[in-house]
């Protein structure tokens, strides 16, 4: 029992992790409150989170991300409004389908719903593109659609993850209160987390 509390124990280790995406998603939660900051944070996120994945021992997550955000600021600008965009939609679709009156027609709602798909299916890697290559904004959004494209069954995975809020809340109603406190407390830099876990194999066969 006394070597879980070991400084090398899995255990201990589990909790440092837990800890380290609490802070990354209090910060990153509050930087997306305004619609500029928000691409510099979700950059700068996985940035950290990437480098966690990979175990790396240059520094601790928090400086990495505030580094990272010092570093990512111009290249976030033109990835901003694609996330406002993509919240927008979402925030649209989740109105329509709680209102009690007919928001759109269902061709609409169906063009919109897809709109929304593909357009969180580019940013599931645009982002990670921008965290982990340095490269110009049009050749990562080139990029983004080649591997959504070439990795579909990740690909879905990723939208589902990044979906997974809208999706509860619609389905689970009751329980949106408890889904935004925990979103607010660690289920952004989470999932995150668990995307980088396959990005990461997808980007070390492009580094090869």
């Amino acid at each position: 029992m006394k070597g879980a509390f070991l400084p090398d124990s899995r255990f201990i280790r589990f909790l440092t992790k837990v800890c380290d995406l609490l802070l990354l998603n209090v910060l990153t939660a509050f930087l997306s409150l305004t619609v500029v900051a928000a691409g510099t944070a979700m950059i700068s996120l996985y940035t950290a989170v990437i480098k966690m994945m990979q175990e790396e021992e240059d520094g601790e997550p928090v400086s990495c991300f505030f580094h990272a955000l010092r570093e990512n600021f111009s290249p976030s600008v033109p990835a901003a409004p694609l996330l406002f965009a993509d919240v927008l939609l979402l925030a649209l679709l989740r109105y329509a389908l709680i209102a009690e009156t007919l928001v759109f027609s269902p061709a609409a709602f169906v063009f919109l719903a897809i709109a929304a798909a593909f357009l969180t299916a580019l940013l599931s890697y645009l982002f990670p593109l921008l965290a982990r290559f340095e490269n110009t904004f049009s050749r990562h959004l080139a990029n983004a659609w080649r591997l959504a494209a070439a990795n579909l069954p990740v690909t879905f995975l990723l939208v589902t993850v990044n979906l997974l809020p809208l999706l509860l809340a619609v389905f689970l109603p009751g329980f949106f209160p408890l889904l935004a406190v925990f979103w607010l407390m660690i289920g952004i830099a989470a999932s995150a987390y668990l995307n980088s876990f396959y990005l990461c194999q997808i980007f070390d066969k492009l580094s090869k």
